[in-house]
């Protein structure tokens, strides 16, 4: 009889345990929203780390996002620059795609639009990290003035 009752206790304390636990799991699931003049606001952006690289701006457009900014080598006149980034989801990580670049109204070619791809690859995982924090992108959209990430 008293090793029924113990037993009794036991799943009675696991079962406590488990409904203190039940809010806990159902906050791991959360959305981030990264509004458009946050980004524009952000350090990077109004102090680019790069002297010849001026006017940087982000706009979200719905599925995109556009960043322009003018480029002025040492040698040289200034460049307007515009890229179109797009995202994707794979396996619950965020890929960003230059879609298009171009450079005073001229096209990047496919073989510069591969190497800007391969540079944004890697910058944008160490972002994520950074902001994020643990856990698995389940879902992300791009409206006219926000990034939507959900996160498990």
């Amino acid at each position: 009889m008293k090793s029924a009752r113990k037993v009794f206790f036991v799943l009675l304390v696991v079962g406590l345990l488990a409904a203190f636990a039940l809010p806990t799991f159902a906050q791991l699931a959360r959305t981030v929203t990264i509004t458009e003049s946050s980004i524009n606001q952000t350090y990077r952006v109004t102090n680019s780390p790069r002297r010849s690289v001026s006017n940087l701006y982000v706009d979200l457009q719905p599925g995109q996002a556009v960043i322009t900014a003018t480029i002025t080598p040492r040698s040289g006149s200034a460049w307007n620059v515009s890229v179109t980034l797009v995202p994707s989801l794979s396996n619950g990580r965020v890929t960003w795609t230059v879609a298009s670049a171009t450079a005073n109204g001229q096209a990047a070619t496919s073989e510069q639009l591969a190497q800007i791809n391969a540079a944004i690859t890697s910058s944008w995982r160490n972002y994520v990290r950074g902001q994020l924090g643990t856990g698995r992108v389940t879902g992300i959209s791009v409206t006219d003035n926000a990034v939507i990430i959900n996160v498990n």
